[in-house]
């Protein structure tokens, strides 16, 4: 994608190691797909600057190790072998710790704190490649590595464990509830019946408006970071913060214990605003990263964040290798969205949303065993039977209104990755 970076420590008795690598690299890849900092930075740069940007395009971090390599790292700042393997670390390069002269790889206590995930790295030996030939080809079928996208995995667990939390909720307020709590369980129960009833109406009406937010959407993900959050988030928060305010003011409960409501919605902004900060700061190291893997397992929503960012800096003129990497990347995580287009209702419930199941499933079942309780000593179980028809009911039929909808958004966003791509190679040369 971006080439090769090597990072090593400046010594008579190593340079002439170093450069001759550098040459084998360069007559295997091309000068301009690996760096090396005596090579590539002339004379007059801010070296800092140019270390790090050729950092930020590699793909590949070799680290040369020699002999007592670990003794002599430092943490003050000053030291750029250890300052390009941290911020490697934090990118996710891949790194490929390069062992000479008999180096042996260093244990994560012998490493700074900052850099002690670099202990875990599979490294290569020179004693067993002299010409450098098979670290070559790790080198080269790194990106297409990098580009695959791993299938989403099942998870089988998730159904017996929703019927254990089922079989639990439900049981726990039979069992326990005291019967002059009769009150209290059937306002209990009818509150959060009616609570899942809106959530899933609420989802179920999403789901059903599926053009008309795809269509948003499309618009929305065209932004980049900055513009998103502004044009977006902002009046999003500013929309929910109002709310929050009319339901506190406007609310019948007591005047002393509005306080509490203040402070849950206060507390629920707050969460809100952090969570925003949080993704403003994960789309902003993509941008400035780009390209950067996709979370797996893949969602249509980030897949096509990542297809408008590769159109933006295609048009803009982005590194050929880069976004050759990127059109492969997304190319897979297409084919991925695909398969998953054509799992089961059950599959793709427990892989994509086993929270919310395991959730919805305690809270459906503690509904109706909480209704249960209170209609126990009358034996009016006729009451508990309709609010768990009820409740299966709406349950089923939003599960598959948003069964539908994942369909048909999988399909429709990698319909468009592939027409999309096909545009930008129908145009290059």
């Amino acid at each position: 994608m971006g080439g090769t970076f090597i990072n090593y420590r400046r010594h008579d008795e190593r340079i002439a190691f170093v450069r001759t690598l550098y040459a084998r690299l360069v007559s295997e890849f091309g000068e301009n797909a690996v760096f090396l900092d005596s090579a590539a930075i002339r004379h007059g740069r801010r070296y800092p600057n140019q270390l790090r940007r050729h950092l930020d395009r590699s793909d590949v971090v070799i680290v040369v190790v020699h002999p007592g390599w670990a003794t002599e790292l430092r943490t003050d700042g000053a030291d750029w072998v250890h300052n390009e393997i941290m911020w490697a670390l934090a990118a996710g390069k891949t790194i490929i710790p390069l062992l000479m002269d008999g180096a042996k790889m260093p244990r994560a206590k012998e490493l700074p704190r900052t850099i002690r995930e670099f202990a875990n790295f599979q490294a290569h030996r020179t004693v067993d490649d002299p010409g450098h030939d098979r670290l070559c080809e790790k080198i080269s079928g790194e990106p297409r590595r990098r580009a695959a996208i791993g299938q989403t995995p099942a998870r089988p667990w998730v159904g017996p464990l929703a019927v254990l939390l089922g079989v639990a909720a439900f049981t726990a307020p039979v069992l326990l509830l005291p019967t002059d709590a009769r009150d209290i369980a059937v306002y209990a129960s009818v509150s959060a019946t009616a609570i899942l009833v809106v959530v899933m109406i609420l989802t179920a009406l999403a789901s059903l408006s599926r053009k008309q937010i795809n269509s948003a959407e499309r618009i929305a993900q065209d932004f980049d970071p900055t513009r998103y959050s502004l044009l977006v988030v902002a009046p999003a928060g500013i929309m929910f913060t109002g709310f929050s305010v009319a339901i506190v003011l406007s609310s019948p409960i007591e005047p002393q214990l509005r306080p509490l409501l203040v402070v849950m919605a206060g507390g629920t902004a707050m969460y809100l605003v952090f969570l925003v900060l949080e993704l403003y700061k994960i789309e902003k190291f993509r941008e400035d990263h780009w390209p950067v893997r996709l979370k797996e397992p893949v969602k249509p929503g980030p897949v096509r964040r990542e297809l408008e960012r590769l159109l933006r800096k295609h048009a803009a003129g982005g590194d050929p290798e880069r976004v050759r990497w990127h059109i492969t990347h997304l190319e897979n995580a297409a084919d991925v969205l695909s398969r998953d287009g054509t799992r089961s209702r059950w599959s793709w419930l427990t892989a994509d949303h086993a929270e919310q199941l395991l959730l919805g499933t305690a809270w459906s079942a503690a509904a109706v065993g909480l209704m249960t309780s209170a209609v126990l000593p009358t034996m009016r179980l006729w009451v508990p039977a309709i609010v768990l028809a009820a409740i299966g009911l709406i349950v089923g039929l939003t599960v598959e209104t948003a069964y539908r909808r994942q369909l048909w958004m999988r399909r429709t966003v990698a319909d468009e990755v592939h027409v999309r791509i096909q545009r930008i190679q129908d145009l290059s040369p």
